[in-house]
């Protein structure tokens, strides 16, 4: 990555280009609904409850687009946070864009990142990793030591997770719901399992229906009948 100031410094006017284009855009179709309904009531083309209702139906549609635009804008903000290496503590700010902001035009960014020192010296952390330990497995001194016992010191460190991994995360339960169902979809058209009288490969692989079924040269003949675009 380019200096992360600068990076910083280009993200943000980007962000702030977006946000003065989405409340011009919002603006300008207020105004003209605002205009096209006044200029309907004053012919007499339409009801003042239509133009009422049409104005409502309006504001709430750039309500939910601001809601909308709000919440991509944080997880844009995390991502580039991320991206950045800046201290989680930081995203607990409200004002965070604006702390960041000083922070690189007064050139020192590493303020609000994660200590590089810090990351390095977690190895030597008694609680953390033991990769350096050279103690002989057979010496008879040596101290048993239980993973339970430390369990609790790392109870309640998960913290939830943000909107972008939720997001992820709900991707995934569909994701898999989708190739379960699939899945099942497959297996209840497949003629093999059909023939066999099982409902589940699972089940044709504790029968003897392979064994019985068997082809000679049937992995070349697989391999043969793949077409260009699926060769790995």
């Amino acid at each position: 990555m380019e200096d992360p100031g600068s990076y910083f410094l280009q993200q943000y006017k980007l962000e702030v280009s977006k946000k003065s284009r989405h409340r011009r855009m919002l603006l300008i179709l207020v105004f003209s609904s605002l205009a096209i309904g006044f200029t309907g009531w004053l012919t007499k083309s339409v009801t003042l409850s239509s133009v009422l209702f049409f104005e409502f139906l309006i504001l709430l549609l750039s309500f939910s687009s601001v809601f909308s635009f709000h919440r991509k804008a944080i997880e844009r903000q995390e991502t580039l946070f991320m991206m950045l290496e800046v201290d989680p503590a930081l995203l607990e700010n409200s004002d965070r864009m604006h702390v960041a902001l000083e922070a690189v035009k007064a050139g020192n960014i590493q303020s609000i990142q994660v200590s590089k020192t810090q990351r390095r010296g977690r190895g030597s952390d008694e609680k953390g990793f033991t990769s350096g330990q050279i103690d002989s497995p057979l010496d008879a001194t040596k101290t048993r030591r239980d993973s339970s016992v430390s369990e609790p010191l790392y109870e309640g460190l998960e913290d939830n997770l943000r909107p972008s991994e939720l997001l992820v995360n709900e991707a995934n339960l569909q994701y898999q719901h989708r190739a379960n169902q699939l899945w099942q979809d497959a297996e209840s058209k497949d003629t093999d399992l059909i023939e066999a009288g099982v409902e589940r490969l699972g089940d044709l692989v504790k029968t003897d229906w392979f064994e019985k079924n068997a082809k000679q040269g049937a992995v070349q003949e697989l391999m043969d009948s793949q077409k260009p675009d699926e060769e790995f």
